[in-house]
């Protein structure tokens, strides 16, 4: 059996070094990569100091590590902008960045992940079919007037728990 021991001696090189390693394989917010250096036992102001710098020379930018996540998670994940966003907050990411990234996407590019969705389900031909399918995509984050909308039923089918807002 293999045995996993905890890092407990400090990391070797600089924080600076260990960001542009993660950065490497993918677009990370500020606050990402410091709570990730924090833990491997870099000290929170050099952390710090290393992020700011990287910030001011553009290597760090929250906007575009939103963006990229938006695309993906929208594109090819068939993720809600209400998820989606909630994802981004989550990452520590500002609410300006956020808004920003979101501002790309357009209801038409919710209809079409929840028509690319549907099309990988039985067809909707039941209420209890169709109220499945609502709850699946109101939990990826679509709007529920948008999903009902998608799958034409109205609020009665959906009961007043799951009715959309309008």
């Amino acid at each position: 059996m293999r045995r996993t021991t905890r890092r407990t001696d400090p990391p070797s090189g600089s924080p600076r070094t260990a960001a542009l390693r993660l950065l490497g394989r993918r677009d990370y917010s500020a606050a990402e990569i410091t709570r990730r250096l924090v833990e491997r036992g870099y000290a929170r102001e050099a952390v710090e100091a290393a992020v700011a710098d990287l910030e001011a020379g553009g290597i760090i930018d929250d906007r575009r590590a939103a963006e990229v996540h938006v695309r993906t998670a929208s594109r090819l994940k068939g993720r809600g902008a209400l998820r989606i966003r909630r994802e981004l907050e989550a990452r520590g990411i500002r609410a300006e960045a956020i808004d920003y990234a979101l501002a790309g996407l357009s209801p038409d590019d919710d209809r079409a992940a929840i028509r690319r969705f549907l099309e990988r389900k039985p067809p909707p031909d039941t209420p209890q079919v169709r109220r499945r399918l609502f709850q699946q995509l109101v939990r990826r984050g679509f709007s529920p007037a948008l999903v009902a909308a998608e799958l034409r039923i109205d609020a009665r089918e959906l009961g007043d728990r799951d009715a959309p807002d309008d």
